[in-house]
């Protein structure tokens, strides 16, 4: 079941989605969705990397907490270069019920 949220936006940002919807030829709430959608994902992923970088969760639950595959998550890591800071005991968390 869909919500209606509320939100106010300053006249630029009204401006681009209004471009937006013409360019794409989408209705001003569809345009908003790809982007609430967009922002979401980007924002799990920046979540999960603050946690991994902080030693707050292992690189499998990272990868869970941004919604990719682990070899994905890795994958980001190498192009960001953040440290994997991966011993055994977090290989076996990872692994662990899989087996």
């Amino acid at each position: 079941m869909a919500e209606t949220v509320s939100v106010r936006l300053d006249k630029d940002d009204v401006k681009e989605i209004e471009e937006l919807s013409k360019l794409e030829k989408k209705s001003k709430s569809d345009v908003l969705r790809d982007v609430l959608e967009l922002g979401l994902k980007d924002k799990k992923l920046e979540l999960a990397l603050e946690k991994f970088r902080n030693k707050e969760a292992s690189m499998g639950k990272a990868a869970r907490i941004a919604e990719v595959p682990l070899t994905q998550f890795m994958d980001i890591l190498v192009e960001r270069n953040i440290d994997f800071h991966y011993g055994i005991k977090e290989l076996e968390e990872d692994f662990e019920g899989l087996i």
